[in-house]
């Protein structure tokens, strides 16, 4: 059955695959982010609306990778898509302040509570690599703490140990470059901790107390599946933290304007002195933004800490983000409520799923923002307990969503989003392909996995 279900995917598929033939002749592994072609199906998108996308080949499929999380109002919002348009007749860039810097600003400000002061850039990657730089810099220290399993953008501070595939010791995990071409004299400025472990936390905070600037974390684990925050973890981290005189960092790039107005650090109640938003800030358009308290984000200025960028407060992704905000704030945030109960019905229809069929998987995180584990744990909490994941179980669960007209990502360690476009019917559609997949699972994988799952 699964090589008629390949066979099947090769025609379904005939013309994204001639085409990323064709692309991998003059651009590397095919696409210029290798996440896009690092699944079972790359496919060419052609055209999309709302929370469906069509492929090259003219397959329609319900989007729930939504450009890993940015796409909050759905793909191609007719207000987002004007607000585009009209600033694109009246200024692309100038190189110069603009006036709706401020009103952004401001509308961010409104929300997030740690949002005393905001700067815009162009990335999360950006965004997390010139909150690190602030941090060193107001502290006069060079480490920072990062979390095992945690990503948090391309730049070399922070792409250690994001999949260490041997993790060593809690109390001393190992440091691992995620690529080849990552100076070990960079790494030498990381610590390396594991996730949601507050205890062991302290202890190696305490071995290098006097030289550590921030630790950076995501408030929910959201690049290694979905692993949320023990009760209480959060405001331990910021103990720790003011504790040796370092500064937290929440990288809110995927919890920003996605599981609350004020992002996480609203949801849980803990405020970190700085953090990154990025993708649903625009819904669709490249922006990045760092909020801090005031007398830390005050030292940037000329002559001080400098934070540069030439398309940094781009107008018109200024123009797509003030329009998107006030689509998330409108109705008293009415838009989250929807999120939350769009999104918590898939996740308790897929949990009721996974109870009939029987199959040993659990579902994790919130409605906006979940991911499904092929484990026999009841709960994963960070990333030493991925180890125990069934991965074949998960692509073999993506090939047959992806067959059925669902698009998820085909690895276990992304996550699976919804926006405001998304309908209570597309989550019936999704729960009827579901539960034909989780059957699927059981019926195709040998008996030996079967006992796995």
């Amino acid at each position: 059955m699964e090589s008629r279900l390949i066979r099947e995917e090769a025609v379904k598929l005939a013309y994204s695959r001639r085409l990323l033939e064709e692309a991998r002749k003059i651009i590397p592994a095919g696409a210029s982010s290798t996440i896009r072609v690092a699944t079972l199906n790359p496919i060419f998108i052609s055209r999309a609306k709302g929370s469906r996308i069509w492929d090259a080949d003219g397959n329609e499929y319900i989007d729930y990778l939504l450009a890993y999380g940015a796409l909050i109002n759905g793909h191609c919002h007719p207000a987002i898509v004007e607000a585009i348009k009209r600033q694109a007749e009246t200024l692309t860039m100038s190189g110069t302040p603009h006036e709706l810097e401020i009103e952004v600003a401001k509308k961010i400000q409104s929300v997030v509570p740690n949002a005393e002061r905001v700067l815009f850039a162009t990335t999360g990657t950006e965004a997390t690599m010139e909150a690190i730089r602030i941090a060193r810099a107001v502290t006069g220290k060079t480490k920072i703490v990062k979390f095992e399993g945690a990503y948090h953008g391309h730049h070399d501070y922070v792409l250690w140990s994001v999949e260490s595939p041997i993790p060593g010791l809690e109390i001393a995990p190992f440091r691992i470059p995620y690529y080849p071409g990552i100076p070990e004299a960079v790494g030498k400025t990381v610590i390396i901790a594991p996730w949601n472990d507050a205890h062991t936390l302290r202890k190696i905070v305490r071995r290098h107390r006097n030289s550590i600037a921030a630790i950076i974390t995501e408030p929910i684990m959201a690049n290694a599946g979905v692993i949320m925050p023990k009760p209480g973890y959060l405001k331990e981290l910021k103990e720790i933290a003011e504790e040796v005189d370092a500064l937290l960092i929440f990288d809110e790039v995927l919890t920003g304007f996605r599981i609350a107005a004020g992002g996480a650090q609203e949801y849980f109640g803990v405020k970190p002195h700085l953090a990154t938003f990025a993708k649903a800030l625009g819904g669709g358009v490249p922006i990045a933004a760092v909020t801090g308290l005031k007398d830390i984000l005050d030292y940037v200025g000329p002559g001080r800490v400098g934070f540069g960028g030439t398309y940094n407060a781009h107008p018109i992704s200024l123009a797509a983000a003030s329009v998107n905000l006030d689509l998330l704030l409108e109705n008293d945030g009415a838009a989250f409520r929807r999120l939350h109960e769009v999104g918590g019905k898939l996740v308790r229809g897929l949990q009721e799923i996974i109870a009939d069929t029987r199959v040993k998987a659990i579902v994790q995180g919130l409605g906006p923002i979940f991911q499904v584990f092929f484990t026999e744990l009841e709960a994963i909490t960070n990333y030493r307990d991925s180890f125990t994941i069934n991965t074949a179980a998960y692509r073999e669960w993506y090939r047959q969503l992806f067959a059925r007209g669902i698009h998820i990502h085909s690895q276990w360690g992304e996550r699976i989003v919804i926006s405001t476009a998304h309908s209570l019917e597309d989550v019936e559609q999704t729960l009827t392909a579901a539960e034909e997949a989780f059957r699927a699972v059981k019926r195709i994988l040998s008996f030996s996995t079967i006992d796995s799952l």
